[in-house]
């Protein structure tokens, strides 16, 4: 029998957290937030304030332990992912941690066995692009059989302008690594290979990053082209084209009306990820308590960010040597 309502604890209140409080509260059936932490005690209080009075910790170790918290969701910067989902691992609870995974493929893998040694999956990955319409509505079309095998990915994950400069290192694992897990995701197959080029932001700094392509191989045969650009200057944009044998799918064009008018065409674009992708995060959700109060697990699982940060890893060793690198996948265990 389905569980009534499931109490989550946040860890992590910047701006990613925060959309996550929000949707959980008002947008998502069967949940509350009960207790949030960041290091931040007046960003921590501001979103507790917002989720009813949820309980503030200063540690999340705290918070993990709490027996009045059912799941957790890890929104802190991407270097505590891992520790912090191995922890809600060893205290049972399910844990939806954003992307990435973990900063090392190592780490990702010490999740993966500790699931394994478990029995049973507790972690999600926050790849919510699984859950974009855009993007499943191309993988229907592609898994019909209208254009055959797929033969090529293309995909474009386009930003505004730089909130920060990355480097090309950092490009990878924090953003391309989105377009990485899509790549497998839609394809259906594992990436074998991968080479890496990129525009520095700044001629005197080489390994950031203003513009990147990463080229892949997939096992089986088709290849892939996945960009990366951080400073458009007009808006925010992700793409996704396949081609098949017998023809090709793109994802839709914008929501927005295009406006005709004194002999021009126009569309509105836009402005950044919360809007683009309001929806899916709202979806993800859902999709995450659901699974949770049947005492099931879906969504982009451990082994999925695991197998992410192994072709990301290789895509840095192809910045590092100019060549591309093998995937060094092992076999996917059958509790994925």
């Amino acid at each position: 029998m389905a569980r009534e309502c499931i109490k989550v604890g946040i860890i992590g209140t910047g701006a990613i957290g925060s959309l996550h409080a929000d949707n959980l509260m008002r947008r998502t059936m069967s949940a509350t937030v009960v207790a949030v932490m960041d290091i931040d005690a007046q960003k921590a209080s501001a979103v507790a304030a917002a989720c009813d009075g949820a309980r503030v910790y200063a540690d999340a170790s705290d918070l993990i332990a709490d027996p009045d918290v059912d799941a957790i969701l890890i929104a802190a910067p991407d270097v505590t992912h891992a520790n912090f989902a191995l922890a809600c691992i060893e205290a049972g609870k399910p844990v939806l941690c954003e992307k990435p995974l973990a900063t090392s493929a190592a780490d990702a893998e010490r999740i993966v066995k500790a699931e394994l040694g478990l029995g049973r999956r507790l972690a999600q990955v926050g790849f919510m692009r699984e859950y974009d319409r855009a993007h499943r509505d191309l993988l229907d079309l592609l898994q019909s059989g209208a254009i055959g095998a797929a033969l090529k990915f293309r995909s474009a994950h386009i930003n505004p302008v730089f909130h920060r400069e990355l480097t090309i290192d950092s490009v990878i694992t924090n953003s391309l690594i989105h377009d990485i897990h899509s790549a497998r995701w839609i394809m259906g197959a594992e990436i074998s290979r991968a080479f890496v080029q990129w525009l520095p932001s700044n001629p005197a700094q080489p390994r950031s990053a203003r513009l990147a392509d990463l080229q892949v191989a997939f096992a089986g045969g088709a290849i892939g082209s996945l960009e990366y650009n951080g400073d458009s200057g007009y808006g925010y944009e992700v793409t996704v084209e396949v081609t098949g044998e017998k023809g090709m799918i793109t994802t839709a064009a914008h929501p927005s009306p295009a406006l005709r008018r004194a002999d021009a065409v126009s569309q509105a674009i836009t402005p950044n990820w919360p809007e683009r992708f309001a929806q899916a995060y709202i979806d993800e959700a859902q999709d995450w308590i659901d699974h949770i109060r049947r005492g099931e697990a879906a969504g982009p699982s451990a082994w999925d960010g695991y197998m992410s940060l192994l072709a990301a890893e290789a895509a840095i060793r192809s910045s590092q040597t100019g060549v591309p690198q093998p995937v060094r996948a092992g076999e996917r265990p059958d509790l994925y």
